[in-house]
């Protein structure tokens, strides 16, 4: 199968690969695509630009990934498979009748068949606001199939980064706000797409709509108001503690991991009263104690938090718990490990281990992190990248040209002035 895979890679990459320059350009679009860090002379032995050497399992996994199969075993097993046209033809019939009740059926048989169900699901989502068939949307969203706590976490995840990508580009105020009065699309696209990179865009207006309605269950308002504080801190507003307190409940072991994660350290942020934090580190460390399976959830939101404001309980939590982080049981813990993993490299940076960094940050799978939350992490990518090249003496130009094109990209009042400049001043 590596001759087959070959040649899919070929495809992907839209050139026969000869040449040395070949292999670089498949470097480069690979860890564009996946975050896949590989040699081009792993591709020149492969593609027989010099001497053939077979190659290794890893490497087969990463062209896997690249050319859309999830590891090698996987395109082993399925490139084979009878053609899937059909499947998708059906889809696009079964859209072109425009009938509610025969998209419904459709999704319905995808479902109990686990038949492609989260990309098929999408597709007729993103269709039907292309189309702006709110009732049909509505209709889907209600239906008691597809109800968050009928799929599994992984569709859900799945889900919610596909429909929430399709609104940066898609505006209509009039259908986002009737979605958003709808419990279902608030949990699998507003709670799942996190969009970190427009809280001041269209992912912030969401969340000031919702903050003014008078009737919203309890744990999305708790949401929203995280949010809204956390995007305050990115506006460097300088809120009332009391206040901040008093909109802020109880830690309380019910709410969901990442929820709690987030509450907890933005409790840590918004008082000065060391005992408050300790209490706040305890309650934070018993519930990892009575639930370690969920470490990678409950330290994922502290670890992005820590990136961006310096917090010596965060990091002490963080550093102490480290080794946990480290088991991918589903495909959205590799972007919380690979997060996790950025985070390791500011520590390391803040204790000058320039090479130990750059080894972490040379081998993170940046393809797997959530769309909501990459090119803010990638902005810390870049600024890390810059700062070991300048303090290894190596050439910073590239890494520098880089880290200023994505700050650019980034409307925070936080990152402005000397706020890089003076990262790793106070720790």
């Amino acid at each position: 199968m590596i001759d087959e895979l070959k040649t899919e890679v070929e495809k992907t990459l839209g050139l026969r690969i000869v040449t040395r320059g070949d292999c670089e350009l498949l470097c480069e679009d690979l860890y564009q695509k996946t975050g896949a860090v590989l040699s081009y002379n792993t591709f020149r032995r492969l593609f027989g630009v010099i001497e053939y050497r077979k190659p290794r399992e890893s490497t087969l996994d990463a062209l896997s990934l690249y050319v859309g199969f999830q590891s090698f075993q996987d395109f082993s097993k399925r490139f084979s498979e009878v053609d899937t046209w059909p499947l998708w033809e059906h889809l696009y019939v079964v859209l072109s009748e425009a009938d509610a009740q025969n998209i419904l059926t459709f999704l319905h048989l995808r479902k109990r068949k686990q038949n492609q169900f989260s990309i098929t699901f999408t597709i007729v989502v993103r269709e039907l606001l292309n189309r702006r068939d709110l009732s049909t949307l509505l209709l889907i969203f209600r239906d008691p199939m597809f109800q968050f706590k009928a799929l599994p976490y992984d569709e859900v995840a799945q889900i919610g980064v596909l429909i929430g990508l399709h609104f940066r580009e898609f505006h209509d105020r009039e259908i986002e706000e009737v979605l958003l009065l709808e419990p279902n699309f608030r949990d699998l696209v507003l709670k799942i797409f996190v969009d970190y990179g427009r809280l001041s865009g269209k992912f912030g207006d969401w969340l000031d709509y919702l903050e003014k309605l008078a009737h919203l269950d309890e744990e999305t308002r708790l949401f929203v108001r995280c949010l809204l504080l956390w995007r305050g801190l990115l506006h460097k507003e300088h809120l009332l503690e009391s206040l901040q307190m008093k909109q802020l409940p109880n830690l309380d072991t019910a709410q969901h991991p990442i929820l709690f994660g987030r509450l907890f350290g933005l409790k840590i942020l918004t008082t000065k009263n060391k005992k408050v934090q300790q209490k706040h580190k305890l309650e934070m460390e018993l519930r990892i104690s009575r639930e370690p399976h969920f470490v990678t959830e409950l330290l994922y939101e502290p670890a992005v938090q820590a990136l961006v404001l310096n917090s010596e309980i965060h990091e002490q939590i963080l550093e102490a718990h480290k080794h946990q982080i480290n088991q991918i049981n589903f495909w959205y813990h590799m972007s919380q490990v690979a997060i996790h993993r950025v985070l390791q490299v500011k520590l390391l940076l803040q204790k000058a281990q320039f090479h130990s960094a750059k080894s972490i940050l040379d081998n993170i799978p940046y393809g797997h992190i959530r769309h909501g939350y990459r090119e803010f992490i990638e902005l810390y990518v870049a600024f890390f990248r810059w700062y070991i090249a300048k303090n290894l003496n190596e050439d910073t130009s590239a890494f520098e040209l880089e880290f200023n094109l994505r700050k650019t990209r980034l409307n925070y009042p936080i990152f402005e002035g000397l706020y890089f400049e003076r990262y790793f001043d106070v720790n």
